[in-house]
């Protein structure tokens, strides 16, 4: 389950670091994702039991409140601007790539301590 959290936080930044380098022609970095169920069918995931079923619900929630966190700092820092790009130009897909980013680092964590 670790190899898919993982996945999730290194495709995020990558994603994130192509939009910041090559604006809009970094959109195509999102095609990344789509190696995730290939990957996962290939490694051959046995199915869940309960406690791990709870974890999921666990991660959920603390994706939630740290997606807020991060969609109100791309909200404050809209006007920012990076290598010459406007960071409220990106509001949507860095919008996108944070929730991802924090369900990949909420599932590290979590089933890092339990």
């Amino acid at each position: 389950m670790l190899f898919r959290f993982y996945f999730q936080v290194i495709a995020s930044v990558i994603c994130a670091a192509g939009i910041f380098f090559f604006g809009e022609k970094g959109y195509s970095l999102f095609a990344l994702f789509a190696l995730l169920p290939v990957l996962m069918r290939i490694k051959k995931v046995p199915e869940l039991d309960e406690r791990e079923q709870q974890l999921f619900y666990k991660i959920g929630n603390l994706t939630l409140g740290l997606s807020i966190l991060f969609v109100v700092a791309i909200y404050y820092l809209s006007g920012f601007e990076l290598n010459g790009i406007k960071i409220g130009d990106f509001w949507m897909p860095l919008t996108v790539l944070s929730i991802i980013f924090t369900q990949g680092l909420a599932g590290i964590i979590v089933f890092k301590t339990q």
